[in-house]
């Protein structure tokens, strides 16, 4: 899979590829100045091609449920425990 973005108002949703080939999807300002990594790289989960696990905790909680309402991200109704917090498995719909 190559580098992809799509447009979130005035920010960009990039896709990435974690050494593992997990899906690392990162946001970026209108300047291409980058703001939050969304995924979480864990080597011990298996996860297909399209999905990732995304941080919904802490200071994610707003930019997560915005990707969510804006159909930039999809959860796939999986969870994953991270540390101490469940996180959803989501997808890039296509």
């Amino acid at each position: 899979m190559k580098n992809t973005s799509k447009t979130i108002q005035k920010h960009t949703l990039e896709l990435k590829r974690y050494p593992n080939g997990q899906l690392a999807v990162f946001i970026k300002d209108e300047n291409g100045f980058p703001i939050a990594e969304i995924s979480i790289l864990a080597d011990s989960i298996d996860l297909n091609e399209n999905e990732f696990i995304c941080k919904d905790y802490s200071e994610y909680i707003n930019l997560s449920q915005e990707l969510i309402d804006s159909n930039f991200i999809k959860p796939t109704n999986r969870f994953v425990i991270i540390g101490s917090h469940l996180c959803p498995v989501c997808v890039i719909p296509s």
